[in-house]
């Protein structure tokens, strides 16, 4: 999703706390749009390593993925 068509749709990440776990740091970033939750953005942070996951409604996919979260609420 480019920058012009998040600002259309009025979407918004808003950002977590950064958590410290024995494996390195962990965040999980909300994803609203018009100012309803419609996912979470989950990064992982280890040495030599960093790990996206794109979660909604329980199910989830690889990667910063905020289109595959728009389809997730219009379906």
């Amino acid at each position: 999703m480019t920058l012009q068509k998040a600002m259309e749709s009025n979407l918004r990440i808003q950002p977590g706390r950064k958590v410290k776990t024995f494996g390195g740091w962990c965040r999980h970033d909300r994803v609203l749009l018009d100012g309803h939750e419609i996912g979470k953005i989950q990064t992982r942070r280890r040495r030599n390593y960093t790990e996206i996951i794109t979660v909604a409604s329980g199910t989830y996919t690889m990667g910063y993925d905020v289109d595959w979260l728009i389809e997730q609420k219009r379906g």
